[in-house]
């Protein structure tokens, strides 16, 4: 996965806030690896991947349907910026991950 800015995390977070709060996490982890596998494509054919995007998260939502971006102050959407960055965290600490 290309390195993770402010955008990429915003872009997350809104993706997950369209979804119901149960599926939430399990759907963080899963775009954060279908992101990672979409910068493998790019690296390997030098093209977007054609539905996973460039390898970068905002990428990859932007085609999702999402969420407006939330106030700091808001319950849910801090939940889903917090579900966001760890997401990204576990993905960076797993094995083999570069980061």
């Amino acid at each position: 996965m290309r390195a993770v800015l402010h955008q990429d995390i915003v872009a997350l977070a809104c993706r997950l806030r369209f979804l119901p709060a149960a599926v939430r996490k399990l759907a963080a982890g899963q775009i954060v690896a279908w992101t990672a596998y979409a910068d493998c494509y790019r690296l390997q054919t030098g093209r977007a991947h054609p539905l996973f995007g460039n390898g970068t998260l905002q990428s990859f939502c932007q085609s999702l349907p999402k969420a407006q971006e939330g106030r700091l102050d808001d319950p849910d959407y801090a939940d889903c910026l917090i579900r966001a960055l760890n997401a990204v965290r576990a993905f960076r600490k797993g094995a083999g991950n570069k980061g």
